[in-house]
């Protein structure tokens, strides 16, 4: 674990420009959105009141949520995959964000099917629900990567984290334990006005350009180390092992 998050580290030390680039156009894009579909409007300013928020309309809310379903896990696997290019110390560019949109339905297929067994498991019972989480994390990168269909990336992304689920887990734990202070800090903010929820917002959007290159270099660097010394392993859908 500490490997990866060590070559995220340089990775991104050597290609800050490019990953802030892309995850500048990921921000903007989300803010672009939330103004767009009366998420907040002017209130996005630290000043503004909570009364001043517009409400959203039916068809605003339908348009958030299809962009949520369809657009984001497309974009996210795009600045993954950025990520990946970088790590592999090929020529990376931008337009390299574009390569899940070339072929949507297994990237997104990969996405939902392995977000749905997780949610599953976590109701079932809370271990499965992380074990399956850690076996599918890489199914929408398989997917853009290598052009697998949904459940060919699955079985490899399965495949790939044979006997390395304790680091994954590490890794996991790493890259949401910011997200959880951020979501503390805004609990806090709402109930107790620790903060003004304009502030934590742009404080929100600070960690985003800062942790996330990283993190998605050190999600790359793993998949790239677990993919080169990948080993044929039991799949739960037969016919899918890399």
């Amino acid at each position: 674990m500490r490997s990866w998050l060590s070559l995220g580290w340089q990775i991104f030390s050597r290609h800050r420009w490019l990953l802030l680039s892309g995850i500048l156009i990921l921000v903007a894009a989300g803010l672009i959105q939330e103004l767009a579909l009366g998420n907040g409007g002017f209130s996005f300013y630290p000043g503004a009141e909570p009364d001043t928020v517009p409400r959203r309309s039916g068809f605003a809310s339908m348009v958030d949520l299809l962009l949520s379903l369809f657009l984001w896990p497309l974009a996210y696997t795009g600045y993954q995959y950025l990520a990946l290019r970088a790590v592999r110390g090929e020529v990376a560019s931008l337009r390299d964000m574009l390569v899940p949109f070339r072929q949507p339905l297994s990237v997104l297929g990969a996405h939902w099917l392995s977000v749905i067994v997780t949610v599953i498991g976590l109701f079932l019972l809370v271990i499965p629900g992380i074990a399956w989480g850690l076996k599918f994390m890489f199914s929408p990168l398989v997917a853009a990567d290598k052009g697998r269909p949904t459940l060919g990336a699955m079985g490899e992304s399965e495949a790939l984290t044979v006997g390395h689920r304790w680091a994954l887990l590490g890794l996991a734990a790493v890259f949401l334990s910011p997200y959880f202070a951020l979501g503390a800090l805004g609990y806090l903010t709402l109930i107790g006005e620790l903060l003004h929820w304009g502030w934590w917002l742009l404080v929100a959007y600070g960690v985003e350009l800062v942790i996330r290159p990283w993190l998605t270099a050190s999600f790359a660097a793993a998949y790239h180390d677990l993919d080169q010394a990948s080993r044929p392993a039991h799949s739960l859908f037969p016919g899918t092992e890399a």
